[in-house]
């Protein structure tokens, strides 16, 4: 008996400790994985990731539009002159013509989603920006076109000279209401994460204006974040936060509501110390992300995964954009009105954020009620969808 329990309990050892050096090897390849950023989401690009940074007319109108700009910079200082008489003309018909065209777009995305059209509508006639209208209706139509398998029926809307009563559409989808043609705002989740970001709205604002960037733009990827976060943990969504109308809260390697790595965190407080670095964002907000006395790591980990109080999560992810839009423009690329563009950086994260005159749509995949998509993707799909645009407003120049 005594030789049989030695056999079991020696067995019972070894093979424990095995489990145990198996287990140990595992956390450490982990840490240093995360310490070196073998983590880091390398991504994919979009499959329609050329398409994100054009208006309705393509590069043309975008083409266009930049020679008129290198126009009205040679006219500025002759206003009276026939020379800047002759590009205010030629600017007033391309407008026109974007004019025409948008409103010839939204008439087709009326027919199937009236509510869709009216929303675009709405934010034309309150903001009178042609190029906002233009990339609402690009969201729109590449989701039509998908669903039509990729079938343009916007064809008409393409061609040259095309007719069109812009007053007698906006007309005809007044207060119109519909399903919504985005997958992500036709699921049990949506109400959810709408409800508990819009209580979140102080707290978003606040941070948004510390770091200097649009609430949102913020929004975007905190709305993907959390689609994310649900549709991969239904289940858990069922029980736990579709009940309590609250935000998931990553606590594995991302953290908290926005879903920021800790290794992010730490180069994002970094950053705003470092005066020589590309991402610094200046002195006054050098102290932005001090902490008290005692350990920063528990600190850190306190802020970004507080389940009862957001403001820190949102404020890493507000400054943590900011320093990669800073980046950019210190590069020379404005990345201000590029939701799709800010998205997929904020994914990928630091290491991939290469400023270049063609940045690519992407991050990791993401699917929802069998729609494929990309997180940059999926940012600039719910910026330019008009949804939640009350809470938070479009900001143009």
């Amino acid at each position: 008996m005594n030789e049989r329990f030695r056999l079991f309990f020696y067995w019972g050892y070894k093979v424990g400790l095995h489990v145990f050096a198996a287990i140990g090897f595992v956390l450490v390849c982990g840490f240093f994985a995360v310490r070196f950023h073998l983590t880091d989401v390398a991504g994919m690009v979009d499959a329609n990731s050329d398409r994100f940074g054009k208006t309705l007319l393509g590069s043309k109108i975008v083409a266009q539009a930049q020679v008129l700009g290198a126009e009205s910079q040679k006219t500025e200082k002759v206003a009276t002159s026939i020379n800047a008489l002759d590009f205010q003309i030629k600017q007033l018909a391309q407008e026109k013509e974007l004019k025409v065209k948008n409103y010839c777009a939204i008439d087709v995305i009326g027919a199937f989603a009236p509510g869709a059209a009216w929303k675009i509508i709405q934010n034309y006639q309150l903001l009178d920006s042609d190029m906002l209208a233009s990339k609402m209706i690009l969201a729109a139509r590449l989701r039509i076109e998908e669903k039509n398998n990729n079938s343009s029926v916007f064809d008409n809307c393409d061609k040259e000279n095309i007719q069109i009563n812009d007053s007698a559409i906006a007309k005809k989808y007044l207060e119109a209401q519909s399903e919504t043609i985005f997958p992500w705002m036709g699921n049990e989740q949506w109400a959810t994460i709408k409800e508990a970001i819009v209580k979140d709205k102080d707290l978003i604002d606040r941070a948004s204006t510390i770091a200097g960037i649009e609430p949102r733009l913020l929004v975007s990827c905190a709305i993907v974040e959390q689609v994310r976060l649900f549709n991969s943990q239904r289940e858990l969504f069922k029980k736990f936060f579709e009940p309590l109308k609250i935000l998931g809260n990553s606590n594995k390697i991302s953290l908290g509501v926005m879903g920021v790595k800790e290794n992010t965190a730490i180069e994002t407080e970094q950053h705003l110390k470092d005066s020589s670095s590309p991402y610094f964002l200046g002195p006054q907000l050098s102290s932005a992300l001090d902490f008290a006395e005692g350990d920063p790591a528990s600190q850190r980990y306190q802020r970004l995964t507080d389940e009862k109080n957001h403001y820190y999560s949102y404020l890493y992810g507000a400054l943590y954009l900011k320093e990669m839009m800073t980046q950019w423009k210190n590069a020379g690329f404005n990345m201000d009105y590029r939701p799709e563009i800010i998205g997929t950086l904020f994914n990928v994260g630091f290491p991939q954020s290469r400023p270049n005159p063609n940045p690519k749509v992407g991050g990791s995949n993401i699917e929802v009620d069998s729609a494929k998509y990309t997180f940059g993707s999926l940012a600039y799909e719910f910026y330019y969808s008009g949804e939640l645009a009350d809470a938070f407003p479009y900001v143009t120049n």
